[in-house]
């Protein structure tokens, strides 16, 4: 038994953004017509909201209970605007306790795609591998026609390595009754070497809206049914290559052939938990180098649950690919999937044990498998390829590439290890894999560092190379380990300046007892968390350092060369996985390094940091005395038509005796329920009968304990009841269950889940009260020691009850937000879309009052106004009532203009008095004294005339930048005779005038043709926000349909609010409602 004490697993889901600015944020953002709506009192409820408000009801979202995902016909299905009136309609429902508008998240496929002449250049420089292969005596082990191509299955990796899973399949264990989906483009589910393996029931098309998760057949789409074939690709057969795992069940969900948001990834996390067991993904955020990203609230209630409730409550393992950014110095660790506790992290090395061009280096990664290296010079992965027509030489491949091709081959051999031991929850398949890999064949790499339990781990590689047979030889003897607590550290707030010299190190270090003596006491570390707020730009200069009390020092944070146009992370939770073993207590150091080339112009601030330890109180390695159970099947001496292989192929003796036939594994859906667990010993079953006593030919009596029912018993004593008239506690009937515990079917007292208090079933999910120190997750039904972010604590009701959809953490209610969704800004508790009228939004992205003499403006300062009040002019970013000397007022333009050379008062056209040793001329020009006596073309210096530069036309001096007038049809910009006005200027009465402040370009004084930095563009003027009757389009404001308030697109039909008197009706305003609809107050 364990409990998951979940907390902070995430940080917000845009804690920390990748786009720069807060106007770019907001227009990368794309909003679609779908709601996903938290609906308790169930799908009748959810059914009658939407009929009511004109939505279609698609369904439950995945495994998330009370989630339904809700879809309006007359949104636009992009826009660049939230829909507020929509989502202020559903947030009044009684019954809708949470509403998100789905919006798309970019995600994309870790393999890659190579130029051939680029990389055949690079090849011919590189050496070519010396690869000891051993030789074939007669046919290959396996007669599939690529499994010689499999270099990592049979030795073929420098030295003779590779993942070595013969043993494994030596013991017999194939992936039988194991279940794994793959979550990516589809999976061809007629292919020759899935079909016999292809399980509907791990299966779904969420792109196209059916079951079926066929892809594609357009050239792109060959991602997801590659990755399936190395799982699970079918053996003994005269199709590609063998699956690693080759007789487990493997189903496929088609998500990323289209729109992806978050309900898509709740749904593909959540599919048919208990009858999953192994979710593979091969995706994720850009591996781009400036990317700061992670699952959204309902992706993360799906990865709690799956954790949680999956796989009957043993938890769902979900095998993750650490990502492709490598060319990119891209980290792992800036990937919210794969910094997280909950995903086994893989990451690549090549056929020669280096580590590949594309691969990330970061502390989460948990372990590593083999993929492709350089092309021409290292091979790649061979699979199943993907091809409609099923054409012979098309439906195999040899360059399956990237880190994709790695996730599947670890699932593959998690697959193993669950068929060797199917009570392995999902942390004891993290011990299994840290326990296992191996360092030894990847040391050629350098990097690596013994733990403080003498463990090797490395950034590259984590804990090394998986191992298929230590894998399942471990599963088999393995106990699962004791619940998982966490201990959070205080919180330290104090504002600690970043210098901005090169390669200052900021130092901060924190003392924490592991919180010993209390119920969240960690002695020996799994994950640790650093949870992270600063401000540093550039964000890509930092690197971060965590050091344990055991002196292991892990890299959070590596730095990122493209992170330049960033500077936040926001209650980021950095990931490491080095401390494994070791304990808690002590002195714990952060440092805080400025180690990157861009050039730093003012300090940065860390603003609070926090740890996070995952644990146990006791040692968690156990292991069993008694024999393993084995599989069930005995190999047959020799397949018939198969001939076996010599000992000269394989220089050991692994293979000796496996023996060939390919009819006895069928790949089934349904593992079987069995009665005895691996130990040997009997186990009660979930529906058994309370009958006690094995009557060995006793004689029946009928004076018996008053617990015994009619069938009388064979003693004194409620032990000795043939059968109880009320519940079976263990040998004994019992009036009543004691606490903890529920009666099953057949009346025997079980024990609850160690989290709950009283329940009606053994899993985490079925408590009706929770346990002493722990919390109900309303909308999950799980007892937690902890809320997770996303929640507040409901202290009088021991309850977290989840924030508001804008929300990404709250507290004290569900609208008094703490931080907001990447989209939005923190104003008074309250997510906006954008901040409201006198108020800029920060670097932290709230929202701060402007300087009192600013209307709006972009920052907190005198000098940062962008527009002023109606009685004053702007000034270089200053709003002032009068304009000081040398500047006239422009009433049109409310700003101060300067006069020009030598004025000292002026209007726009005359200057009216001169500064001294000027005088005026003819023309209101203020000239030097004496260039009056001058000819048109020259000017005075000191008592003589001077030729002006040929470019003026009259002058002050020489040069040509000290012109007072332009021959036609020159234009005069800043004393200086131009053809054409320069960017930020406009042709006006023979001269160049600046652009109004905020345009960066204009055609004239009342058309701005764009904008100064995050302003946006609307008829003509630069403003912060977009005012009502507009709505945000790519950094400029479009006008609304006439009938609109507000809304989100130009049509008839994408109004988000109406005129007053007006009504709302499908997106429309109407004077009154029409007589099909019914008024709603």
């Amino acid at each position: 038994m364990w409990v998951s004490l979940l907390v902070c697993v995430w940080g917000v889901a845009g804690g920390a953004r990748g786009e720069g600015g807060a106007a770019g944020r907001r227009a990368g953002a794309t909003y679609h017509n779908q709601f996903a709506v938290h609906v308790p009192a169930g799908a009748h409820h959810a059914d009658d909201i939407a009929a009511r408000l004109g939505y279609v009801n698609h369904g439950q979202i995945g495994s998330l209970k009370g989630y339904y995902l809700l879809e309006h016909h007359t949104i636009s299905k992009r826009s660049a605007e939230p829909s507020h009136e929509h989502h202020r309609l559903l947030n009044e429902e009684p019954q809708v306790r949470w509403v998100q508008q789905q919006r798309e998240r970019r995600r994309v496929k870790r393999d890659y795609s190579y130029d051939g002449a680029l990389w055949s250049q690079l090849s011919r420089r590189l050496p070519a591998h010396r690869t000891h292969h051993r030789a074939l005596a007669s046919s290959p082990f396996f007669p599939d026609p690529l499994f010689k191509e499999q270099w990592y299955l049979n030795g073929g990796a420098k030295d003779g390595l590779d993942m070595n899973v013969a043993p494994a399949w030596q013991k017999g264990y194939t992936g039988k009754g194991v279940v794994v989906s793959i979550l990516d483009d589809g999976i061809q589910t007629n292919h020759p070497d899935l079909a016999q393996n292809y399980d509907p029931n791990a299966s779904t098309d969420i792109n196209g809206n059916d079951e079926d998760p066929m892809p594609q057949d357009n050239g792109d789409n060959k991602h997801g049914t590659r990755c399936a074939g190395e799982v699970a690709g079918v053996a003994f057969n005269q199709y590609c290559g063998v699956g690693i795992a080759y007789n487990a069940s493997i189903g496929g969900v088609r998500m990323l052939d289209g729109v992806v948001n978050d309900a898509v990834e709740a749904r593909a996390l959540g599919l048919n938990p208990d009858h999953i067991d192994i979710y593979s993904a091969s995706w994720g955020p850009e591996d781009d180098g400036k990317t700061v990203d992670g699952p959204g609230p309902l992706a993360r209630r799906a990865f709690i649950y799956g954790v949680t409730s999956g796989r009957r409550g043993k938890g769902s393992i979900f095998v993750w690919a650490s990502g492709n950014g490598g060319r990119h110095t891209d980290s792992c660790n800036c990937d919210g999937y794969t910094n997280s506790i909950f995903t086994l992290s893989i990451s690549s090395a090549t056929q020669g044990g280096y580590k590949p061009w594309y691969l990330e280096e970061c502390s989460s990664t948990l372990a590593t498998t083999y993929s492709s290296g350089t092309p021409g010079h290292d091979k790649s992965v061979a699979t199943v390829d993907m091809d409609g027509r099923l054409r012979p030489d098309h439906i195999c491949t040899v360059e399956h590439t990237g880190t994709s091709a790695s996730a599947p081959l670890a699932a593959g051999i998690c697959a193993l290890a669950l068929e060797a031991n199917p009570e392995l929850t999902w942390r004891d398949l993290q011990y299994l894999v840290v326990m296992t890999s191996r360092s030894d064949p990847l040391e050629k790499e350098s990097g690596w560092v013994v733990n403080g339990v003498k463990r090797k781990v490395s950034h590259k590689f984590g804990y090394g190379l998986m191992d298929a047979s230590q894998m399942v030889s471990l599963a088999e003897q393995w106990v699962n380990v004791p619940s998982q607590h966490i201990c959070k550290s205080q919180e330290i707030n104090e504002d600690k300046q970043i210098d901005p010299s090169f390669g200052y190190t900021l130092n901060a270090h924190m003392d924490v007892n592991g919180c010993s003596g209390t119920v969240n006491e960690v002695r020996f570390l799994e994950h640790v968390q650093c949870k992270i707020s600063l401000r540093f730009f550039p964000r890509g200069n930092l690197k971060i350092l965590l050091t344990s009390p055991m002196g292991t020092t892990s890299t959070l944070l590596f730095e990122r060369p493209r992170d330049v146009v960033s500077a936040n992370f926001d209650d980021w939770p950095f990931l490491s996985v080095h401390y494994w073993g070791e304990r808690a207590e002590g002195r714990w150091n952060l440092q805080v390094i400025n180690g990157g080339n861009r050039h730093v112009n003012q300090p940065g601030i860390l603003k609070k940091w926090q740890l996070i330890f995952y644990g146990t109180a006791i040692d968690p390695v156990r292991s069993r005395t008694k024999k393993p159970v084995q599989p069930t099947f005995a190999f047959p001496t020799t397949a018939d038509g198969y001939v076996g292989i010599g000992d000269s192929y394989y220089n050991t003796d692994q293979f000796s005796s496996y023996q060939n036939f390919p009819s006895l594994f069928a790949a089934g859906s349904d593992p079987e329920k069995s009665v005895v667990a691996l130990d040997g010993q009997n186990i009660p079953l979930p529906q058994g009968h309370s009958v006690l006593a094995d009557s060995n030919d006793r004689k029946v009596q009928h004076d018996c304990d008053p617990e015994c029912d009619g069938q009388g018993c064979y003693g004194k004593g409620p032990n000795q009841c043939i059968a109880c008239k009320h519940y079976r506690l263990d040998d004994a009937c019992v009036s009543r269950c004691p606490p903890r515990c529920f009666a099953n079917q057949g009346g025997v007292c079980w024990p609850c889940h160690e989290s709950c208090e009283t329940c009606v079933g053994a899993g985490q999910d079925s408590c009706l009260t929770c346990a002493p120190a722990h919390m109900l997750v309303a909308d999950l039904a799980v007892c937690l020691q902890q809320c997770p972010d996303g929640y507040w604590e409901d202290t009088e009701a021991s309850t977290c009850r989840p924030c508001a959809a804008h929300c990404a953490t709250c507290s004290e209610s569900a609208d008094m937000c703490t931080s907001c969704e990447h989209h939005l800004v923190l104003h008074g508790g309250t997510c906006l879309a954008s901040c409201p009228p006198s108020y800029y939004e920060t670097d932290d992205y709230s929202c701060a009052k402007c300087h009192v003499t600013c209307d709006t403006c972009e920052g907190s300062g005198e000098a940062q106004c962008v527009t002023c009040h109606p009685s004053t002019y702007s000034l270089e970013g200053r709003c002032v009532p009068t304009c000081p000397s040398g500047y006239y007022a422009d009433k049109k333009r409310k700003e101060c203009m300067k006069c020009g050379n030598g004025c000292a008062t002026c209007t726009s056209a005359f200057c009216l008095t001169c500064e001294p040793s000027y005088e005026l001329n003819k023309k209101g020009k203020c000239v030097l004294i004496g260039s009056e006596h001058c000819a048109a073309n020259e000017f005075s210096d000191t008592g003589r005339c001077r030729k002006c530069h040929s470019n003026c036309e009259t002058c002050f001096g020489e040069t040509d930048k000290q012109c007072l007038t332009c021959p036609s049809p020159m234009l005069l910009e800043d004393n200086e005779c131009l053809s054409e006005c320069k960017r930020g200027f406009y042709a006006e009465a023979g001269r160049c005038a600046r652009c109004v402040h905020g345009c960066s370009t204009c055609a004239s004084r009342l058309n701005c043709t764009a904008c100064a930095g995050s302003l946006r563009l609307q008829s003509g003027a630069c403003r912060t926000s977009c005012a009502d009757g507009y709505y945000a389009d790519r950094g400029t404001c479009a006008k609304c349909y006439l009938s609109c308030r507000t809304c989100s697109g130009p049509r008839r039909d994408q109004c988000a609010s109406c005129p007053s008197g007006w009504r709302l009706a499908a997106g429309e305003c109407h004077p009154e409602c029409p007589q099909v609809t019914l008024e709603i107050y």
